[in-house]
């Protein structure tokens, strides 16, 4: 099997890891330019992120410098007796195969990653009234590339949000019954999604206002015996996740390995809380927020108390910590754009969201040198 790069995940060239960094630079200062510029309501941006889909889909394709990159190369081999993942995939290793191009593998980065992102683009463009689509996919980008990037996990969010988002937007009960029906199939992208999907009955709880603080609590109590049950099962755990592998490696690292992990993990914890903190501050203000952007809020609100749940049940350097809470990216990133759009959030902020962002995405580099 040919694939492009010939190295391992333990072999990655410096150069090569910071040939990505650097890419990844280009694109924050372009950001940084555009939120500079954008003035709120300011419909002459909405193409902005039209301008970095192939770069996007290049990143999908060559990121190799995240170790994700190197989990699904060897599937290539796999025949479909050997799967034991979700069964749709075998059929996109089979049409990859069949291509004429060479490469299989990259072509299955390019098809699976970048079908999540044209998704990510057709959800924020049924939120184009509210906000500037081609920039929440820029911000998604510039704050989670390091996330995103993942091939399985990102397609079922995708998946996942673009049935939340039919189904808000929905006029009808077809339409909205469909919706809902896209979301739960995210399962069958990624099992992890489960999780999500018994959260969808949240979408009719009144997160955004004011006085709901004890019924989070209540929430968080009920999810914490919830998952302290579902974490003493290690083959129910390894089912949904299907990170028994990365969970064994984190608990083989040195102690002094373990406390980088723990600096680097608070970071990422705060690349998505400290947004959605602002958003939180901001939709406890409004009166009249739109019926669509409340339920997108709300599905994100519960997903972070199942989150906070796991974290008390399983610790911050937990996979399924973690993994739960990069469910939260692409809403996060939609609700810090309609938040900028609707002058509720104010520049600087915006910059310490991509000050966090940088940090979070540099750690692997840093880490090498």
């Amino acid at each position: 099997m040919k694939y492009f790069y010939g190295f391992d995940e333990e072999s990655i060239p410096f150069g090569i890891k910071a040939l990505f960094w650097g890419l990844y630079m280009v694109v924050v200062f372009y950001a940084v330019w555009k939120v500079k510029l954008a003035a709120p309501k300011d419909k002459r941006n909405v193409k902005v992120g039209k301008l970095f889909m192939l770069f996007f889909a290049g990143y999908a394709v060559f990121y190799c410098v995240n170790p994700d990159y190197f989990n699904y190369r060897e599937w290539m081999e796999f025949t479909f007796y050997d799967w034991n993942k979700e069964r749709i995939y075998p059929y996109i290793v089979v049409f990859c195969r069949s291509l004429p191009f060479g490469y299989p593998y990259e072509m299955f980065r390019l098809v699976v990653w970048g079908g999540a992102l044209l998704l990510v683009f057709r959800l924020v463009r049924l939120y184009r009234s509210l906000l500037m689509p081609g920039l929440a996919v820029l911000l998604l980008f510039v704050f989670y590339s390091g996330t995103f990037c993942y091939a399985r996990a990102s397609l079922a969010m995708a998946v996942f949000f673009m049935g939340i988002g039919i189904h808000l937007w929905a006029k009808g009960p077809r339409d909205k019954i469909l919706g809902m029906a896209l979301a739960i199939c995210s399962y069958y992208f990624h099992h992890e999604m489960i999780i999500a999907i018994v959260l969808l009955p949240s979408i009719l709880l009144p997160f955004e206002k004011k006085g709901t603080g004890i019924l989070s609590l209540v929430l968080l109590a009920i999810a914490v015996v919830v998952f302290s049950h579902i974490n003493s099962s290690p083959d129910l755990m390894e089912t949904i996740f299907g990170d028994d592998n990365l969970a064994e490696q984190i608990e083989q690292y040195s102690e002094q390995e373990q406390g980088a992990f723990r600096m680097s993990t608070l970071v990422k914890y705060l690349n998505i809380f400290y947004p959605f903190f602002l958003i939180t501050k901001v939709f406890r203000r409004q009166i009249n927020l739109p019926g669509a952007m409340a339920g997108i809020y709300r599905i994100t609100y519960a997903l972070l108390l199942a989150t906070m749940a796991f974290f008390v049940v399983s610790g911050s350097r937990s996979v399924y910590t973690y993994r739960v809470m990069y469910i939260m990216i692409i809403p996060v990133s939609i609700l810090v754009t309609y938040c900028y759009n609707q002058g509720f959030l104010k520049k600087h902020q915006i910059v310490i969201m991509l000050v966090l962002a940088v940090l979070t995405n540099s750690v692997r580099l840093i880490n090498s040198i």
